[in-house]
């Protein structure tokens, strides 16, 4: 399935603002989304409160996802997405000597390192498509 570019929002980091204008826009959409997915905890945290605000559960009508199990994830039971940031540390490092140790090493470089989703109370089945108006038989 291809990328649907509406579905893709940018918040400014730190905004509240910005969330709620990202929240406005998907749910504008003519067949908005059942969840979000944040790219840090903090902004799924302020989708979150602007979910609320506009009386849409979480998870009942939205679930959210955040990233980076921050200990605000912990505090809003908010499903995320957790890495180690001790290992990141680590490799980084460890490619990092690598190029200093040979300048001809390979800069293009990827490494893809394991994360894992740690489930909470904001994330549910989306919920159940309302069935469409039926027009009485003759």
């Amino acid at each position: 399935m291809p990328l649907d570019d509406d579905l893709v929002v940018a918040t400014p980091e730190g905004d509240k603002r910005g969330a709620a204008e990202a929240v406005g826009r998907l749910l504008g959409l003519r067949e908005p989304p059942t969840a979000v997915f944040a790219e840090q905890d903090e902004v799924a945290v302020a989708v979150i409160w602007t979910l609320r605000a506009t009386r849409i559960e979480v998870p009942g009508q939205m679930s959210v996802v955040g990233f980076d199990d921050q200990p605000v994830a912990r505090w809003f039971h908010l499903t995320t997405v957790a890495q180690s940031p001790s290992r990141i540390g680590r490799e980084a490092g460890e490619l990092a000597l690598s190029l200093i140790d040979d300048p001809g090493a390979d800069r293009g470089r990827h490494l893809v390192l394991p994360t894992h989703v740690i489930p909470r109370t904001t994330t549910a089945p989306p919920p159940a498509p309302r069935p469409e108006p039926q027009l009485p038989s003759d």
